[in-house]
């Protein structure tokens, strides 16, 4: 886990003002430099019509430019006093712009808040999330998917919730939820969602699979502990992955969620859509390794 320089894209919106507060924790934490990326996205000429290409014309590029400069540097001043911060304003796809960055700058993670008002919306994650999400190569920081959410002014981190599967390659997320949480002094725990079994597939010759279902499963979650070299506390609970994680985020009174994010970058991969829900529907923010 690499800290030392985190992205924070920021569209001066009420949401970036909320996830603020989390980022400043984080950075002040690692004593970590914060790259402010804002983007201006003016589309070329040749992708929209020629009467909004004409009006087009009208727009003074370098003058916004200077106007979202000052607006950046404000939100600087008011929002992120005593830490370590470099403004950069990019011009073009926000969500290519924030890749770039990200490379260019050696950052170790990327912290961008998401968009979702309204009943439809609420049901999407942004397309630049989406994108950032699929194709960063470093976790990704996604405040929580509501319009009322406001993090709290905290000190350090005090619970870190880690949602797992049971293979290997889960062993990396452990390690890297368990690496924060120590540094953070915080408490751990791993999730494990067991998805929905039929009513009519719960016994079979009179034996409840339910329970031997969740046995296996901690079976499965102690050698991933094993070969991570941590010993968690772990819940295991039979339903639908996002509701079981948002469900025991809430109880447990988390204030971080650590998901993997491999299967967002496969075409088919079986937990894209789960990651995606996991990421909309948690009461706290969430980091994709």
């Amino acid at each position: 886990m690499n800290l030392e320089r985190i992205l924070f894209a920021v569209d001066l919106s009420n949401q970036s003002l909320r996830a603020a507060p989390f980022v400043k924790m984080l950075a002040s934490r690692f004593e970590a430099e914060v790259v402010l990326l804002h983007v201006l996205e003016l589309p070329p000429s040749w992708l929209v019509s020629q009467e909004s290409a004409t009006w087009g014309t009208l727009i003074n590029s370098a003058e916004l430019r200077d106007e979202k400069s000052k607006l950046l540097g404000q939100f600087l001043r008011e929002e992120f006093a005593g830490v370590s911060t470099r403004p950069v304003i990019g011009e073009g796809d926000a969500a290519q712009q924030i890749l770039c960055q990200a490379r260019l700058s050696g950052v170790g993670l990327i912290m961008m808040p998401t968009h979702g008002y309204g009943p439809f919306r609420s049901l999407l994650l942004g397309s630049v999330t989406a994108k950032v999400l699929h194709d960063a190569t470093c976790p990704v920081w996604t405040g929580v998917h509501r319009p009322e959410w406001q993090a709290q002014a905290k000190d350090r981190l005090h619970r870190v919730l880690c949602a797992v599967d049971t293979t290997p390659k889960d062993v990396a997320i452990v390690k890297w939820a368990s690496e924060l949480a120590r540094h953070e002094a915080a408490e751990v725990c791993l999730v494990h969602a067991i998805h929905n079994v039929p009513t009519g597939c719960r016994t079979y010759a009179g034996e409840n699979l339910d329970e031997r279902l969740v046995q296996s499963a901690q079976s499965q979650l102690a050698r991933l502990q094993d070969s991570a070299g941590v010993s968690l506390e772990i819940a295991v609970q039979i339903g639908d992955p996002a509701t079981v994680v948002h469900n025991a985020a809430a109880q447990w009174q988390a204030d971080l969620v650590v998901i993997g994010r491999g299967a967002i970058q496969k075409p088919l991969g079986r937990l894209r859509s789960n990651a995606y829900a996991i990421i909309r529907e948690s009461p706290c923010p969430v980091v994709s390794v």
